[in-house]
């Protein structure tokens, strides 16, 4: 699992979401590590490597990858930070192996089956529905319009078009790991139960301007964890980390680091 590494003290590990690698941690990484060793990682199948349609693609073996990572480096017992579909995994991570983990940061966690919406199909089908509707486009030798179509469904109708190019470059360079994401549906749904066992200081971060569906998520997990912490990044979006990453990176540091 590539990985991109910077300063000492402290380990900070960043788990990127979907579409994405370790280049979206880029903020984080130049503003925090003069405080601590900053790792931000690519999960298996996204870029630098290619993903091909074969192998284990899924939540449990990212999760499992990162705890591997996190002994390779010694850097345990780490402040572990997921984004997104990261948060998924990042929870996984934890509960798994808890004597990895220090502190837990979630940022609009990708956790649907907390609080899924009223008269709807479960949080699985909707990941499934969403990759297999994307891959149509892909077949078709439409990536961008797949592209589009995905992202815009996480993040609101017109949200690719406000990317810059180099995002856009960063997305179709990692594209068919939004097919392989069909396979997170396989996954064992994170429960309240499960969250009830994490015994780490955890906080949940979300931007004023975040698509609406991720703040009854924040709310189910805060039910199931009374003790977690909650914060909201002003003039930010579900990129909140590239939309007001002064903010984040404050955040981070308050929480991790003082």
């Amino acid at each position: 699992m590539a990985y991109m590494e910077r300063g000492a003290g402290p380990a900070i590990v960043l788990v990127h979401g979907s579409l994405n690698d370790y280049r979206y941690w880029t903020p984080q990484l130049e503003a925090l590590s003069s405080r601590a060793r900053v790792v931000s990682v690519s999960l298996r199948y996204y870029y630098p490597e290619r993903w091909n349609g074969a192998g284990n693609f899924g939540l449990e073996r990212h999760a499992a990858d990162v705890a591997v990572l996190i002994e390779k480096l010694n850097a345990g017992p780490v402040y572990l930070v997921g984004w997104s579909r990261g948060g998924q995994v990042v929870i996984r991570t934890a509960l798994a192996r808890p004597d990895l983990v220090r502190k837990l940061l979630l940022m609009d966690p990708a956790l649907g089956e907390l609080a899924p919406p009223p008269k709807s199909a479960p949080g699985e089908a909707v990941v499934v529905a969403r990759a297999r509707a994307t891959e149509v486009h892909y077949r078709k030798g439409d990536i961008a319009g797949g592209l589009e179509y995905f992202f815009d469904d996480v993040n609101g109708k017109g949200a690719w078009k406000r990317l810059t190019e180099v995002q856009r470059q960063i997305r179709l360079e990692n594209a068919w790991t939004v097919v392989g994401q069909a396979a997170d549906s396989k996954a064992r749904p994170i429960s309240c139960d499960d969250i009830g066992k994490i015994e780490i200081p955890v906080l949940l971060m979300t931007g004023d301007k975040s698509p609406p569906h991720f703040r009854p998520i924040l709310d189910a997990y805060q039910r199931c964890q009374p003790a977690a912490a909650r914060v909201t990044i002003p003039n930010a979006a579900h990129q909140m980390s590239q939309m007001n990453p002064a903010a984040v990176n404050a955040a981070l540091s308050k929480f991790f680091l003082e």
